[in-house]
């Protein structure tokens, strides 16, 4: 009996979106080292990869694009995936996630399909916050974490933390490394926080402190809008 390859295309494309909701709520509007009403501007290269046990498999999914954000906190990741298992991967992956903090809107970009999808910022979700929270609150949020000290990765000076599993008292679910300078911008995860899929995600070739090119931050023109 023959496999349907289009399944693993399919896999892939909500494994990006699961990445993404993952993401950007562990690291891509995570707090500030203090009460600045800016946000610190980079952009570098974000690698992910993903595990997951499934007939035939396991699957590696792996995705990789330009990751960048302004100082308004306006943040755009476009994303490829491919795949490293027995079936072929049918089409091409190619997405783009551009979070337009001061208007509360995130667009989803499909490049393949050629078009866009616009979803509303969640009401209330300090990780959708106009200004990066306080120092405090990022120590409050790690406080049953436990600490690793620091390390240089991808050229800053980095904390790290072993990541407190919420449903098991005293275990661990995953180590994170964040970046006071870049408002704790998280630099690499390896963990299994999706129903015990294994994921991890590093930046690099990381430039900080300068302005990313502005056409970031502008959605393509001729792209369908959808729902």
């Amino acid at each position: 009996m023959s496999r349907r390859p289009a399944s693993i295309c399919e896999m892939a494309s909500l494994v990006i979106i699961a990445i993404w909701t993952f993401s950007v709520l562990r690291y891509s509007s995570i707090l500030a080292q203090n009460s600045s009403t800016y946000w610190t501007p980079f952009d570098c290269t974000l690698i992910q990869d993903q595990y997951i046990d499934a007939p035939g498999g396991p699957y590696r999914i792996k995705v990789e694009g330009v990751y960048a954000r302004n100082s308004q906190g306006m943040s755009y990741n476009r994303r490829t995936a491919s795949t490293r298992s027995p079936l072929p991967l049918v089409g091409t992956l190619d997405m783009a996630f551009f979070h337009d903090r001061p208007n509360h809107i995130t667009y989803v970009i499909d490049f393949a399909n050629r078009t866009i999808k616009q979803q509303s910022d969640p009401s209330g979700n300090p990780d959708f916050a106009l200004e990066p929270p306080s120092r405090a609150v990022f120590d409050a949020r790690h406080a049953g974490d436990l600490s690793l000290g620091k390390q240089i990765l991808s050229g800053v000076e980095c904390e790290g933390y072993k990541l407190a599993d919420p449903h098991h008292n005293g275990k661990y679910n995953g180590e994170e490394w964040f970046a006071p300078s870049l408002n704790f911008l998280a630099v690499r995860y390896e963990g299994r926080p999706i129903d015990g899929r294994q994921i991890s995600f590093v930046i690099k070739d990381l430039e900080s402190g300068r302005e990313p090119d502005p056409r970031f931050f502008v959605l393509p023109a001729g792209f369908k809008r959808v729902k």
